[in-house]
Parts: C-alpha cells; structure tokens; sequence
C-alpha cells in the first residue's frame, strides 16, 4: 500500500523563497506542500489546519520568535520534524534552535536535494523510532504474559530472548527468562542442555 505524501510547510516573509530553495523539491515524490506562512500567527493556524509532518522555519526572518513557534508546534504536535534554515552558520544559534526542539538546521544556500534529503532522512527516523516503540510495546506484553498465563512464546520474542542471551551468557536472569520461554514452549530439546548449564553455573 502506498504511503501517503509527507506533508511540508514553511515559514517563512519572503514567499517566494519555496520556489528556488530546492530545485530537487519540485520532482520529489512523495513530498507535498501543504502551506506556506508568512508570519509565525499564520504558522500556528496553517498547523493546526494541515497537521505538517515537516516544518521548515527561514529563521533570518523571525529570530527569537523562531524558537517559540517551534516550542508551540512541538506542544501541539511533538510528531512534527521542524528544520531551521538560516544564512549564519552560528553554533549558539544551532544549540538555541535544538534546545527548542528543531530536529536539524540547514545553512542557505542548500545544495540541490539537500532539503529533500533531510525531509526523507527525518521522516525515515521517526517511522522507524514507531516502529520500535510498537515492537518494545509489544515485547512488554509479552514478557508479562510469560508470568502471568500459560500461552505459549511468540517466536519472536524467544528468538529475541536467544539473542540477549548470546550477547550476555553470563547474566542469569537474561537465562533463567529464556529457560521459561522454552518451558512455556514444551521445547524440551532447547530446554534441557540451558537447564544444565545453568546448574553447572549455580555450583560455581
């Protein structure tokens, strides 16, 4: 199934700026313009209204007001990847934009495709980082599940409990909870040699 495009807004007094910024924008797939603010009030309402996966900030034209509407937009949507953009290429101005939230800062003029990376780049991280939390969600689900009923294991989870094992065969409790796992799982092959060795641990 296809995704649906990533929504990009600007902020940005100088409207004409969207249309040379980045040439590779215009031939990108998957990246749709949904609003241009030339102010950072209109900014706020364009946000509320289209929901932008991708905020680009001109930073030059609003300065400090740059940082509170990032702060805002992050308050309404902490989803939302803002991008700085400016001409200085200031640390203390990159750290106050950070500290405020601005996923990355990038100095004019880009390279074509520069900002096309970046809108793919962020988007890519933050689907993977839900990608994630969905997986230790569910992991969390079930290492209560394996003390609580007598389901048996998904496989994916016994498969990350033989990984942790094998990266740490010196903690216990990380061998103990994969012995249960094979117990819940009647895998009394796998069982039984990680039992014994457990036992020759315990006389040590």
């Amino acid at each position: 199934m296809d995704r649906p495009p990533i929504k990009l807004m600007f902020v940005t007094d100088h409207a004409d700026m969207v249309e040379g910024i980045d040439p590779a924008l215009h031939d990108a797939g998957g990246i749709a313009v949904v609003g241009v603010a030339t102010s950072t009030d209109e900014a706020s309402t364009l946000a509320g209204r289209h929901q932008p996966d991708v905020v680009l900030i001109d930073i030059d034209a609003y300065g400090d007001a740059a940082q509170d509407l990032t702060r805002a937009l992050m308050r309404e949507d902490p989803e939302a990847q803002v991008v700085m953009l400016s001409v200085v290429n200031d640390v203390d101005d990159i750290r106050r934009a950070m500290r405020a939230g601005a996923r990355d800062y990038l100095i004019k003029p880009l390279n074509e495709g520069e900002l096309v990376d970046t809108i793919h780049w962020l988007i890519g991280e933050r689907r993977e980082y839900a990608r994630m939390q969905d997986f230790v969600k569910q992991l969390r689900r079930a290492y209560e599940a394996l003390f609580t009923d007598d389901k048996p294991v998904p496989e994916k989870v016994v498969a990350f409990l033989e990984a942790q094992a094998a990266d740490h065969p010196h903690d216990h409790l990380t061998q103990e909870t994969l012995a249960v796992a094979y117990a819940r799982n009647r895998n009394w092959a796998k069982l039984a040699p990680l039992v014994a060795r457990l036992a020759e641990t315990a006389l040590d």
